[in-house]
């Protein structure tokens, strides 16, 4: 690695204490008590301080009204993401990443659900505003990366592998989230995926300061993406929209200005967005919230 590339490097897994976005799906902030008893005070706290103390962005979408279709089928979308959160079991199971020569590769213990053949993978650094997409393959563990995955305590091989094409500059880095979701090849695939596929979120969580060969290597913690598939194709003119068409659905957002109303509320659904993952898993009691 270049001066140059070591001194990135650097830069990318430094300042550990930097602020979250904050980033927090609308629709719970705008309808907290239609997603259960145990997030509901969270959201209807995290709300009031949105109306109090957020950005005027957030207070107009987290106030707005939607008409009875939107709201209902806002709401059905986002239960489907809480429903589909990864269990107690398949967060302590920990993944493990190796990123180096220009590629990516991802062990998992669970299958990331109706991912068999093909996955979609964003890969965000802490510190870097780009978010880098990649398609991704299934492949066989080699043999050098099934005695990593066993000194993680595994006792059974992975479920799934995955390799992608990531650019040379995130080699090295530590700080880092990885989003791996399933990707269709066909209609049914896309609409079997629309209703019932997941993805996943795995933050990089082995100590940075490590500079040796065994750099490429981290393990990684298991966390649930607000990733969905569920977005409209408009096929008859003004018609409303009804087919998911193969893309992930863009959510609208609203920041949380306070750092632990946004942990508790991110822990309990989803965080928005990458960087935010990766603050929530440095957070020191981050097991306890979640």
């Amino acid at each position: 690695m270049s001066t140059h590339d070591d001194a990135l490097t650097h830069l990318l897994d430094r300042a550990p204490d930097l602020r979250p976005d904050g980033w927090i799906d609308r629709t719970l902030i705008a309808y907290p008590r239609e997603f259960g008893a145990e997030l509901a005070p969270i959201l209807i706290e995290a709300a009031a301080c949105i109306a109090r103390h957020g950005d005027e962005q957030s207070r107009h979408l987290a106030s707005a009204t939607d008409s009875p279709g939107l709201r209902d089928q806002a709401i059905a979308r986002v239960r489907r993401i809480l429903s589909a959160r990864p269990s107690a079991i398949e967060r302590a199971a920990p993944a493990l990443l190796h990123c180096g020569g220009g590629a990516m590769l991802v062990a998992l213990a669970h299958p990331v659900p109706h991912a068999e053949h093909t996955a979609a993978m964003r890969v965000q650094l802490q510190l870097h505003p780009e978010v880098v997409h990649a398609a991704c393959e299934r492949v066989e563990a080699p043999a050098w990366m099934l005695l990593r995955w066993h000194g993680l305590g595994h006792a059974d091989p992975p479920r799934q592998v995955w390799r992608c094409t990531l650019p040379q500059w995130c080699a090295g880095v530590h700080r880092l989230a990885v989003e791996v979701a399933p990707n269709p090849r066909c209609f049914n695939e896309a609409m079997l995926v629309a209703h019932a596929g997941a993805g996943r979120v795995l933050v990089a969580t082995r100590n940075p300061a490590a500079r040796d060969a065994e750099d490429a290597w981290s393990e990684a913690a298991v966390m649930p993406p607000g990733w969905s598939y569920l977005r409209g194709d408009r096929t008859m003119g003004s018609d409303r929209p009804y087919f998911p068409n193969g893309a992930p659905f863009p959510p609208t957002l609203v920041r949380v200005p306070d750092d632990d109303l946004f942990a508790l509320c991110a822990t309990r659904s989803w965080a928005g967005s990458l960087r935010d993952a990766v603050w929530l898993r440095d957070r020191p009691y981050y097991r306890v919230l979640s």
